[in-house]
């Protein structure tokens, strides 16, 4: 019998707010895969008035940097 291995990465799962369909990923995600409506990096606000950074790209955190306390409930879980 073969085993499962256990994935240590997590995966964010995003419900759409446009289209209501299921997106899942390792790393936040920009966009929608389904209607490509774009999306806000989780914390937004925090990130763009502490951060320096001016690259779009990397406001968008993998799920290794994502705390379960920083989603909104009903959109984002963290599996």
């Amino acid at each position: 019998m073969k085993e499962l291995k256990k994935s240590k990465e997590k995966i964010l799962i995003r419900t759409c707010h446009a289209c209501l369909k299921l997106n899942e990923s390792t790393k936040e995600l920009e966009r929608c895969a389904h209607c490509n409506k774009a999306f806000l990096p989780i914390r937004y606000f925090d990130k763009i008035h502490h951060a320096e950074e001016s690259k779009w790209e990397n406001y968008f955190y993998p799920t290794d940097l994502i705390e379960e306390e920083d989603l909104i409930k009903g959109l984002f879980v963290l599996w």
